[in-house]
């Protein structure tokens, strides 16, 4: 039976999903099992050899140090348990973070300490989801606070008779998106990937959204003529169907601005709140939240424009849930952005 028991041991501590590290009380290493090897980067046969000598004195990268501590610690503190989290980094390998867990090695007496196990279970993948939560959570708090900002400076220049031109409301926007921007920046991680720059498909990005793009401003053309013949009032008397005089210096940096404003609409609040939603209708209602809140952005030119505004920024959260990207959308943005502006649909 002891036998039988004997074999078994070694062969589930080999099929274990967690690594095992066992050492002696001298911090020679007597066992890693093969998820240990692969977690750990070693292709070699450890046992036998200092855990000080082949990982420490070897491993330059400062980030593997809380992880080393956790091990040493456990070797000389033979006093106490140790558990926690510690990240490390093999060579030529991502990030990985491990949950740690120690305990002693007792002889058949059990009073004398023959060596420690350390257990380490890869916990990457919740770590990464906590830190997006996290991130997606301040960004969205942080494009509350601008919202409900641009809403109290807005209401206070009405209550006080003081209240800008439209373009100026509209130049107010994209100073907060700025701001927001570079709040972003500092205080989260996103890759490419996840802030909707990078290009997977250049045909199934730009074809569909010129399409898009030319049905938009078409429809936009079409509405003005119906509404000229059944609602004459809707715009100014005696301005041309086409009139460049409205544009003012917001257009000259309109492509820029959104740039900036499909960045922040998608790639930043319709993904963070994809991320904190949950469930089967989570992207439709990140759409409708993010498409909500920068339509309320657009107050100041109008109920009727602020709900065009809105519906468009729906159509493209769900473009850009298909696509993964904001630049085709860049393109609908701009152009019926512009189209709306000289047809004088901005009154």
């Amino acid at each position: 039976m002891e036998t039988e028991i004997n074999k078994i041991i070694p062969r589930i501590l080999r099929d274990m999903n967690d690594g095992v590290l066992v050492l002696d009380m001298h911090g020679q290493i007597l066992y890693l099992n093969d998820r240990g090897h692969a977690m750990l980067g070693v292709d070699e046969d450890m046992t036998g050899r200092k855990y000080g000598t082949e990982f420490l004195a070897g491993d330059p990268d400062e980030t593997n140090d809380k992880f080393h501590q956790f091990v040493v610690d456990a070797v000389y503190d033979k006093a106490h348990a140790h558990s926690g989290e510690a990240v490390y980094k093999a060579k030529n390998r991502e990030l990985r973070y491990f949950n740690l867990t120690s305990s002693f090695l007792y002889g058949e007496t059990k009073e004398k300490k023959i060596g420690i196990v350390v257990l380490f279970t890869d916990v990457t993948e919740v770590a990464r989801l906590n830190r997006q939560r996290r991130e997606s959570s301040t960004i969205f708090a942080v494009l509350m606070a601008c919202v409900c900002i641009y809403l109290f400076l807005w209401s206070l220049l009405r209550y006080l008779n003081a209240e800008p031109p439209t373009w100026v409301m509209g130049m107010m926007i994209e100073g907060m998106s700025v701001i927001m921007f570079l709040i972003i920046l500092k205080t989260t991680s996103f890759s490419l990937k996840d802030i909707g720059l990078r290009i997977k498909n250049v045909k199934a990005t730009f074809v569909p959204d010129i399409l898009i793009t030319l049905a938009g401003a078409a429809g936009l053309i079409l509405g003005k003529i119906v509404i000229l013949k059944t609602a004459p009032g809707f715009f100014p008397e005696g301005a041309p169907f086409w009139d460049w005089s409205v544009g003012t210096f917001a257009d000259v940096i309109y492509p820029f601005t959104v740039i900036l404003q499909e960045f922040l609409a998608r790639g930043v609040m319709q993904e963070s709140l994809n991320r904190i939603f949950i469930g089967k209708y989570a992207g439709a209602t990140s759409i409708a939240i993010s498409a909500l809140m920068f339509g309320v952005l657009h107050i100041a030119y109008g109920l009727p424009f602020m709900i065009g505004a809105s519906v468009l920024l729906g159509a493209l959260g769900v473009l850009y849930h298909k696509q993964g990207n904001i630049w085709g959308l860049c393109i609908v943005h701009y152009v019926l952005g512009e189209v709306a502006t000289f047809l004088r649909y901005l009154i």
